[in-house]
């Protein structure tokens, strides 16, 4: 993956920080609380470190929601937690402590996909607007399984990098970190770091002027 310029990198934390700034007041009518998100940092990586890295951040399995988009360039986007934090944020949301731990696992499925919907279409609405283009997306798929079944699972070919995204997720003061890994070529890479660039214009016209 080409490495980006500082001020590329700055820009696209700042691209993540407004769209999750913009999931998390979605996620907090839908569940009548105040929910905090950000971006503290995120990395490059092969299929295989990205799942080696989940690998030392998950007791047991991944839970992950996912979703492909196309339009100036084209993704596998997947929403990860580990399976424990799955199953705490579905308990914080129901806000009801007389489900058992099956019943969650029950209402497990609906309530991540959801999760995942507003989240990841937050952030590609985004970046959408950024770019003056238009995406079209599938629907969001629940999975379960280790680190890489769910990265494999998202997409067609093994030779994609991930732009592993870490995500600080903070809900009726609980702290937990999730996962973005967009699966992409090196030709969907180039077409994210045009955005990028058309993000940061008016900041470049601003000091042109100046």
């Amino acid at each position: 993956m080409p490495p980006l310029t500082t001020i590329q990198h700055d820009a696209l934390i700042e691209i993540f920080n407004i769209s999750l700034g913009r999931a998390a007041a979605a996620l907090g009518k839908l569940v009548k609380a105040e929910i905090i998100m950000r971006v503290p940092s995120y990395k490059f990586l092969s299929l295989t470190a990205a799942a080696e890295q989940l690998n030392g951040m998950a007791k047991h399995h991944i839970c992950g929601v996912s979703q492909r988009f196309e339009g100036l360039f084209a993704a596998d986007i997947i929403l990860m937690f580990p399976e424990e934090r799955s199953l705490e944020i579905v308990h914080m949301m129901l806000d009801n402590d007389s489900y058992s731990l099956s019943e969650l696992s029950e209402l497990e499925q609906e309530a991540m996909s959801e999760i995942g919907n507003i989240i990841i279409n937050a952030c590609v609405a985004t970046i959408a607007n950024i770019a003056g283009e238009h995406f079209s997306s599938t629907l969001p798929i629940f999975r379960r399984g280790s680190s890489m079944d769910i990265l494999k699972a998202a997409t067609s070919t093994s030779d994609e990098g991930v732009l592993f995204v870490y995500i600080d997720f903070n809900i009726m003061q609980h702290q937990i970190t999730g996962y973005l890994a967009f699966m992409m070529s090196i030709q969907s890479v180039a077409g994210l770091v045009q955005t990028i660039n058309r993000f940061l214009q008016p900041i470049s016209q601003d000091s042109a002027v100046q």
